[in-house]
């Protein structure tokens, strides 16, 4: 009798290539000629296509075969895919689960991209558990690229006898006064600096305007020692990565002399000091009327298209106007306009807020010789420097793969599917490392979460909620240096506050670090309330698990939002610019 393999032996004889190359050949056969009977047949029951511009031209996950029918069912033969083939960089392989991934290459109609698909096993046949499918690349539009046969001399204006330097060149072309720029990106922080990069690479005018006085302003004007709240390599900047010599967590001077650079080394045109009014969207010229003051001086330019990128939300945050506040002797700031440092030296400070700018503003007026007591409303998610990067490690970190590659993985399972089965193995033996600290934090009063569902603090940004990479306020906390207050602050005395639970406290400053207002209200004084109310809400997640608001359709065809952090903005604003090239060649909606 012919004993059965082990589990082990008949992973390892499965031919992950062949299987994969099959179904990818079989959905170009059926995807490409449009048949979405066939199309279903290659799917599982419980499927999953995440689509990035490909069919959609949006960023939808569709969940089982008749979200797909209905979504992309009517699109696919308008889309036409075609030259499908095994991405070499992401070879094929199987885990110990029996699914096969693959990366994947693919052209449509007008577009070039990338992908990933999951196959496991239904009934003797392979089935897509999972794909993911996201343009790259216009086909008739690549990045541009300079090559010696291009020239490499600057053009000159024909109305001048002596030759322009680069300086006046540059100059000349910034200030766009004979011209007008194709697109206006508002806010110069890293989502409006890649966007308007990535715009420029697809050969689109881009002026960029910014309210401070320098690129880099928005993290040199913030609190002392703010610093990355993702890795260096996960926040990686495109076109310039970050030199490998940079601490892991970069503090804001370094950053923001980084964004200066970035701006100067990509030859952006850039106008700081520059405040935007006003907008007005006329649909007889199809461009926008935006009244600018720029250094005090006013301003009209007429660009196709508008882009805010003024934060991963926007606006300007006011602390809330509690009762008593105008009667407070003392100081009342909202993190953002905070700058701590050692004027905080024999203060009484609470800050409201455990997020990471909450405990980064704590731990700075603890050193700087404060009495500090945190307020904390909701449960935050805390991991360790060590143990928390140890996760993403594998993805993005001195030994991961391209940051491209990293990226083209770590959006290939659908947010729900990533929330709620991917990441919570990983949280949790986090959690386990991270214990002992986990257990002194909750010992001090400090209330923690894994996340939605056990999913740490990816889960936490997305779904609504703070989080922290500790950087040294988590041992202050445990040591009782940095009190912990549960509620919230009802209101104001003259030298101090009350809580929620009826018992008060003296303060000298108070910060509260409780985030920003929606980008979608933040504009309405720009855009007037009429267009603001048909555009998305924008950030945390839509019914399909995708953000809301950024880096796709706003609700306007000419007017976008760029936000987040570092890494939505290296992978969205590459959407975002392509979305935007394909409006100005014609081609949305292929």
């Amino acid at each position: 009798m012919t004993e059965t393999p082990a589990r082990g032996a008949t992973i390892a004889a499965i031919d992950a290539a062949g299987i994969a190359g099959d179904w990818i050949a079989a959905f170009e056969a059926t995807a490409g000629q449009g048949d979405i009977t066939s199309v279903l047949a290659l799917f599982a029951e419980d499927c999953w296509w995440r689509d990035w511009l490909a069919v959609t031209w949006d960023l939808r996950t569709m969940r089982g075969p008749d979200a797909i029918k209905a979504t992309a069912g009517d699109r696919l033969a308008a889309t036409g895919f075609r030259h499908l083939t095994l991405r070499s960089q992401i070879p094929a392989r199987v885990d110990d689960q029996g699914i096969i991934t693959a990366g994947l290459e693919f052209k449509t109609n007008v577009a070039a991209g990338r992908g990933i698909v999951r196959l496991r096993e239904q009934d003797g046949t392979w089935k897509a558990w999972t794909l993911f499918t996201k343009v790259d690349d216009l086909v008739d539009y690549p990045e541009l690229r300079m090559t010696i046969d291009e020239g490499c001399d600057h053009p000159q204006p024909e109305d001048r006898g002596a030759r322009e330097t680069w300086y006046e060149y540059r100059a000349r072309k910034s200030d766009f006064a004979d011209r007008q720029p194709d697109v206006l990106v508002v806010g110069a922080g890293h989502a409006g600096l890649t966007t308007t990069a990535r715009l420029e690479h697809l050969g689109l005018s881009t002026l960029l305007v910014e309210q401070t006085a320098r690129v880099g302003d928005v993290w040199r004007q913030r609190y002392n020692n703010l610093s990355l709240h993702d890795s260096k390599w996960f926040g990686q900047m495109p076109y310039m990565p970050f030199p490998d010599s940079w601490p892991a967590f970069s503090p804001k001077e370094m950053i923001a002399d980084w964004f200066e650079a970035y701006a100067w080394m990509l030859q952006l045109n850039v106008w700081t000091s520059t405040q935007v009014i006003s907008a007005v969207y006329e649909e007889g010229s199809g461009r926008w009327t935006v009244e600018l003051s720029r250094d005090g001086a006013p301003r009209i330019v007429r660009p196709r298209q508008l882009v805010f990128a003024t934060g991963a939300h926007g606006g300007h945050p006011q602390p809330p106007a509690l009762p008593g506040r105008e009667s407070f002797v003392g100081t009342v700031v909202h993190s953002s306009s905070h700058e701590g440092g050692a004027a905080l030296e024999g203060k009484r400070v609470i800050t409201v807020g455990v997020g990471s700018s909450g405990l980064d503003v704590a731990e700075d007026a603890y050193r700087n010789g404060a009495a500090v007591t945190i307020v904390q409303r909701s449960p935050t998610c805390v991991v360790s420097t060590t143990n928390g990067m140890r996760g993403s490690g594998q993805l993005y970190g001195e030994s991961g793969p391209p940051v491209d590659d990293a990226d083209l993985m770590f959006n290939s399972y659908p947010v729900h599917l990533f929330l709620k089965e991917v990441m919570p193995p990983t949280v949790r033996r986090t959690a386990q490392l991270d214990a002992e600290m986990l257990a002194g934090l909750n010992r001090a009063g400090l209330r923690t979460t894994l996340g939605p569902d056990d999913s740490g603090i990816i889960g936490q940004s997305w779904v609504r909620g703070g989080y922290y990479i500790d950087k040294g306020a988590t041992q202050l906390i445990i040591d009782g240096k940095i009190k912990i207050q549960p509620g919230e602050i009802t209101s104001f005395t003259q030298d101090g506050v009350v809580f929620s639970d009826g018992s008060s406290a003296p303060a000298d400053v108070v910060v509260f670090a409780t985030g920003f207002p929606n980008m979608r209200d933040a504009i309405r004084p720009i855009v007037g309330d009429d267009l603001a109310d048909t555009l998305s809400p924008v950030w945390y997640l839509d019914d399909e698990g995708e953000i809301r608001g950024v880096y796709r359709p706003s609700g306007h065809p000419k007017l976008w939002f760029a936000g987040g952090g570092f890494v939505h903005s290296r992978w969205g604003s590459k959407l975002l610019a392509i979305q935007i090239k394909a409006s100005e060649e014609g081609l949305s909606g292929h």
